[in-house]
This record gives structure tokens, sequence and C-alpha cells, in this order.
């Protein structure tokens, strides 16, 4: 049934929009914890070479594995002997004229001095004081310091590979989030026919209720119809006959409604007879079904329509959409108003726009989102004079889905117009 896939797509789709928001934010959050550590390290690094007069030492002070004085204390991560020889760096000292006093870039291969002095010269131009900056493939950290005689103490560090660390855990964690939410997808689908299962079988006993009531209502008001007719003809006509007569014909039009709309409910498109035919004949002959009504009720019924316009679908469902979007534009014109059958050229090729329109001057305040609910009526008290259920409207909705037609709705200067978009082929 259609609202049995809508319904197990609709789950399927809320699931994996949970999952991904939730993959999404968990690993965002640890990339950029993993980020911010990266940088934080960095600047420490080149804090701490700052601190000593731009280079580091070259053996572990005091005996031990503890260089990292001050506020770094005995935590740093690399405090090992090897450190100093693992971290590459330069430093470059400027006066208060910015000229080069001193450069260090031994503990570097990547540069020489002039191309040291270059590259701090760009570090120098920079808006901040600490940052990262790209040559070619490597990134750079650089930190820009004050000394006390009015200079500046430039210090690169080389943080290319503590870079590529945090991109290689980033892809490795997308890759490992999207595997996650394609099985989360997987397993959720098959099942998610599970979850749903209480609801599928109460929607098919709910069903099989409506048809199998909707049969056995048939016999009593065809009896209660009888008998009324009998009264009639014995007694004549008076108000309580006429009254039971149309209480039994709108009871009759309710249960043709549901059984239409249950089958709708149960037909595949497999089941549908799809082929090509004359829609302006289909038309036509609509308008003959109605127009005697319209005139009945001093409303003026148009039809336009190029000759010999051929659509593709089934004739007999597009035909129950047109009776009933009719049916209704009748129902709830405007006295004296005019309803209008259009068919025209589609914007989309091999597509015809079929629009069923009516005057309805009290429409600008409705809300048009709700027509298509089954059971919905503007008038929510049910005390209007307009014959109906709530029904109609829903019941096109479900063949027009069932067809693959797009039904909607539009109010525009004082009418309402429902369109259907057709194909040719």
């Amino acid at each position: 049934m259609n609202i049995i896939r809508r319904l197990r797509r609709q789950f399927i789709l809320l699931a994996t929009l949970a999952i991904v928001i939730i993959v999404v934010g968990a690993l965002g959050l640890i990339n950029l914890m993993g980020y911010y550590g990266m940088r934080t390290h960095c600047l420490d690094t080149m804090t701490y070479i700052t601190q000593n007069g731009g280079s580091l030492p070259s053996r572990i002070r005091g005996g031990d594995s503890s260089f990292w004085n001050g506020q770094f204390g005995t935590t740093w991560p690399e405090d090992t002997p090897e450190s100093p020889y693992l971290i590459r760096y330069f430093s470059i000292r400027l006066d208060s004229e910015n000229r080069i006093t001193g450069a260090n870039v031994k503990n570097i291969v990547a540069f020489s001095e002039e191309q040291a002095v270059e590259f701090a010269k760009i570090a120098l131009s920079a808006p901040s004081d600490v940052g990262f900056l790209q040559k070619n493939k490597a990134r750079y950290g650089y930190m820009k310091t004050a000394t006390a005689d009015g200079g500046t103490l430039i210090v690169i560090l080389d943080c290319t590979r503590e870079f590529s660390d945090v991109h290689t855990f980033m892809s490795y964690s997308m890759w490992f989030g999207l595997i996650c939410i394609l099985l989360y997808v997987l397993i959720f689908a098959v099942l998610s026919n599970r979850a749903i299962a209480p609801f599928v079988r109460n929607l098919e006993n709910q069903k099989r209720f409506i048809t199998n009531a909707s049969h056995e209502l048939k016999t009593p008001l065809a009896i209660i119809s009888v008998n009324a007719e009998a009264m009639e003809m014995m007694n004549g006509k008076n108000q309580w006959t006429e009254g039971i007569l149309k209480q039994v014909r709108r009871m009759s039009g309710l249960i043709g409604h549901l059984i239409l709309l249950s089958k709708a409910g149960e037909t595949t498109k497999a089941q549908l007879n799809k082929v090509p035919f004359d829609l302006t004949k289909l038309l036509s002959q609509s308008r003959e079904d109605f127009e005697l009504l319209a005139e009945g009720q001093h409303k003026k019924l148009t039809i336009s329509c190029p000759p010999e316009t051929v659509v593709k679908t089934d004739e007999k469902y597009l035909t129950e959409i047109i009776h009933i979007l009719l049916d209704n534009a009748v129902k709830y014109c405007d006295d004296n108003g005019t309803i209008a059958i259009d068919a025209e050229k589609g914007k989309k090729k091999d597509s015809i726009l079929l629009t069923v329109s009516n005057d309805y001057k009290d429409g600008a305040h409705v809300d048009y989102s709700r027509f298509f609910e089954r059971f919905y009526r503007n008038d929510e008290s049910h005390n209007s004079k307009k014959a109906g259920y709530g029904i109609g409207l829903s019941i096109a909705k479900e063949l027009s889905s069932l067809l693959s037609i797009p039904l909607s709705v539009t109010y525009k200067d004082g009418r309402i117009s429902f369109h259907l978009l057709l194909k040719t082929k």
C-alpha cells in the first residue's frame, strides 16, 4: 500500500537524519578537540623556544629528563632526551628598526638563512602575533615577541607533522562515520518493517472494517429507502419522508466515498491501466455531467481545452479525480459565480496543466495546506449549509498520488484553483 511505503520511507529518513546529526556532531567535536590540542601544543612549543631566547637546550638540564621548566612543569608529552632534536624550528632576531641582528637556522634543513629571513618577513607582516602559514605542502607556526631592547624575536616552528596527524585522523573519522551511517541505515531498513508492523496491522484492520461496514450498511439503507418511498406512495410526500430519503442518499454517498478511498489505498501502480486517451472528450463529458447541476444553482460552467489533447494515465481514476474537483467547485462556488476547466501546455516538456477553478470570495484566509486531510472542512463545526463529508479532496489526493500526478491548490484574485500536471507520454 502506498501509505505504508510512505510511512516506511519517512521512518527510515527520520532515523537516518537523527543518526547523521549524532555521528556528525560527535566526530566534529572530537576533531575540533584534536585540532585545538594540536594548536595548543604548537603554541606551547613556540612559547618555550621564545622563553629560551630563540633556541632549545642541546641537552637535558640537571641530568634528568625534564627540561620543560616554568609553566610546563614535568607534564610535557615530549619530555624525552631526544625531544630537542625532533623539533624543527628556526628563529630570527630584529632590532627596533626591523634589521636582522641574528638568525638561528641550525635546527631546520628546509630553509637556508636567506630563505628563513624572507619567511620571517612574511610572518612579521602578518596581522596577528601568533598564527600559522603554509609553504608548499608544509605548515609552519609563527610567534612574534617584543624583546627587552625594543626589538622583535620571531620563532618559526615546523608543524607539518602535527597538521598531517590531525588531517589523517579527520579523514579516518569521516570514513568511519560514513560506514557507521550506511550500516545503520541498512540495518534499520531491514528492521523497519518489524517496527511499523503494529501500525500496518491496525491500518489493515481499519480498512477491512470500513469496507465490511460499508457493505453491511447498504442493506439497511436500501430497506429504509424502500419503506420511505412506500410511505410516500400510500400517504403522499411530506417533510418526514423527504428528510429520510435525503439522509439515505447522503449516507449512500458517504459509503461510496469510503469504499473508493479504501480501494485507492489497496491499488498498486502495477494494477493501473495507463494508456493514451483524448482528454478533450473526457472534459466535455464531465462538463455535461455537471452542467445541469451548476445551472440549477445559477452558476456558470466553462471549459477550455485544445482539440484532440492526448494524455497518458488511467482514464477511470482521472475521471474520478475530475468529478471530485468539479463537485467541490460547484458546491463551494460563489452565487452567480463561474466554474472553469482549463487545459494548457505545461512548463515541462510533454505535460498538460489541467486546472479546475471557481469563484470563492471567502477564501483569502483559508488554510489550504489542510484541504487534502481526511474529513477536514473549513467549517469545523460541520454546521455549514454546504453538503459534504470532508473526504472528497483526500480521495482526489490519494488517487493523484497513485497516478503520480501532482495535485496542488492555489488562491488568487478571489478564485480557488486546483491544478493537475498530466503527462502526454
